[in-house]
C-alpha cells in the first residue's frame, strides 16, 4: 500500500500528451486526484479519466507566465505533489537563423517555467509541512544528449542542478524533491526524429508509461527518504 496515492492531489504540467498524459493515468489509477495542466486545457485526458471513475480535472496555464502559474496553484484546495513535466525540445542546429530567439524560448519553458512552478508549489506545500515535487529532466543532462540541440542540453543540465538546490531548500520543510531523467521516449516530442537504438543497451526507445511509473513512485510513500535524487530511466544509455 505504500505505493498507493489515495487522497493525494497531484498537479501535472505538460499533461496534454506523452509522458504527462501517462503520468496522469498511472497516478489516477493509484488513487490520486489529478489536476492536468497545459497551455491548452487537456480536457480530453481529464474526461477519459472521469469516465473511468477516477478523479481528474483540467486547467490551463503557460509555465512561463508566473502570474498565471501562481493563480492556479493558489486556487487549488490543496496540493500534495507536483510533477513538473512541461518541456520544449526543438530539433534545430545552433547555426540556423533565428536560433538565439529559440534558445530563449527553450530556457523560458524548461528552466524559468520550472522555477515559477516549484516556487509557487513550495509555498503551498510548506503550509502543510509535507509534499512531493518530481521534476522531469533528461538523459541530455547526463551525457550531453543523444540528438538534442545545445539549448535543450543546457536547459536540462540546469534542471538537474536546480533539483539539488531545491531539494536542500525544501527538505527541512518536509517536502521531498526528486527527478527522473528519461532517455529517448516515443512521444509527440520525438516524432520524426531518428535514434540509433544500437546505442541503447535495451535496443529500443522507451514508452511514456515507463517514465510515468517511476514518477508515480516518487510521489508515493515508497520514496519517503529520497531527497535530491535522479532516477535514470533511459534503457541503459546512462548508468549511474
Amino acid at each position: 500500500m505504500v505505493f498507493r496515492l489515495d487522497g493525494q492531489t497531484i498537479l501535472i504540467t505538460g499533461a496534454a500528451g506523452g509522458i504527462g498524459k501517462q503520468t496522469a493515468v498511472v497516478c489516477a489509477t493509484l488513487g490520486a486526484n489529478v489536476v492536468l495542466a497545459d497551455r491548452q486545457a487537456p480536457t480530453d485526458v481529464a474526461d477519459f479519466l472521469t469516465s473511468q471513475g477516477y478523479a481528474a480535472a483540467a486547467v490551463v496555464f503557460d509555465v512561463t507566465d508566473r502570474v498565471a502559474v501562481e493563480r492556479v496553484i493558489n486556487g487549488l484546495p490543496k496540493i500534495d505533489a507536483v510533477v513538473a513535466n512541461a518541456g520544449y525540445c526543438p530539433w534545430d542546429d545552433w547555426n540556423e537563423a533565428g536560433w538565439d530567439e529559440i534558445f530563449k524560448q527553450v530556457i523560458d519553458i524548461n528552466l524559468l517555467g520550472l522555477m515559477h512552478l516549484t516556487r509557487a508549489a513550495l509555498a503551498r506545500m510548506a503550509e502543510l509541512g509535507k509534499g512531493r515535487i518530481v521534476i522531469v529532466s533528461s538523459v541530455a543532462a547526463r551525457v550531453g544528449g543523444l540528438a538534442a540541440s545545445a539549448h535543450y542540453v543546457a536547459a536540462k543540465g540546469g534542471t538537474s542542478a536546480f533539483v539539488k538546490w531545491l531539494a536542500r531548500r525544501a527538505a527541512p520543510l518536509g517536502i521531498a524533491v526528486n527527478s527522473v531523467a528519461p532517455g529517448a521516449i516515443s512521444t509527440p516530442m520525438t516524432d520524426g526524429q531518428t535514434f540509433d537504438v544500437a546505442g541503447i543497451p535495451m535496443r529500443r526507445m522507451g514508452e511514456p508509461r515507463e517514465i510515468a511509473m517511476p514518477i508515480a513512485f516518487l510521489c508515493s510513500e515508497g520514496a519517503s527518504y529520497m531527497c535530491g535524487a535522479t532516477l535514470d530511466v533511459n534503457g541503459g544509455v546512462y548508468m549511474n
